[in-house]
């Protein structure tokens, strides 16, 4: 396999593009919604608005789209929070336990057991989320300690540029909701951990680090 350049963790590349595009996002796409929310009440507490049957059927959708509109955009907060406090259930765990079920393709020898320092029920969650319950064809190296798994994607992601969490917090009215929000939170989940993983051609590619690398 082709030698691809890891993703820096949060943790080592500048946090505050990321943070002003999340307050930019926020304060800006929540204003929609909320500015629906107004005008539609201001419709509703109109009286002749009451009377007008149409009226009031327009602002009550208007009350439903921005209610939706902020709850799901709230929730992909929320997500990425609960990543953020997560308590992982392990350190670390065999590349046996995150690739059981699946075909694995590689040359490494005993490679079940390689030990990988992040939480395999993290990195199992992940690949269940983008390639599927079905088992399917992965790939194995590894390369400067680290392990590094490519698998097909076989979900429909949204078009986005650079990783998952960027993509969410440059527009939450975009990409909450969407297969990215899911993605977002298995990024802060596994660079938390360490790893790391981008999604690239069809294929996702996960780098784990290893307890031994020899």
């Amino acid at each position: 396999m082709s030698i691809v350049e890891r993703p820096l963790p949060l943790a080592i590349s500048d946090p505050w593009p990321l943070l002003d595009a999340l307050l930019y996002s926020v304060s800006h796409d929540l204003r929609s919604p909320l500015l629906g929310l107004t005008l539609s009440a201001d419709l509703l507490n109109d009286p002749a608005g009451v009377t007008d049957g149409n009226t009031r059927d327009i602002a009550l959708d208007g009350l439903r789209h921005g209610a939706r509109d902020m709850e799901r955009m709230l929730q992909a907060l929320t997500v990425i929070s609960r990543a953020r406090r997560r308590v992982f259930e392990h350190d670390h765990g065999t590349l046996g336990m995150i690739l059981g079920g699946h075909l694995v393709m590689s040359d490494v020898d005993q490679l079940a057991g390689r030990v990988v320092l992040v939480d395999p029920v993290t990195v199992r969650e992940l690949l269940d989320e983008v390639v599927g319950d079905g088992p399917v064809e992965v790939r194995v190296s590894l390369q400067d300690g680290l392990a590094v798994l490519s698998a097909p994607v076989n979900v429909d992601l949204p078009p986005f540029e650079g990783r998952p969490l960027h993509a969410l917090a440059s527009s939450l009215q975009s990409y909450a909701g969407s297969a990215v929000e899911p993605l977002a939170a298995s990024q802060v989940l596994l660079d938390r951990q360490g790893a790391g993983f981008s999604v690239e051609d069809g294929r996702i590619l996960l780098w784990l680090p290893l307890e031994d690398s020899r």
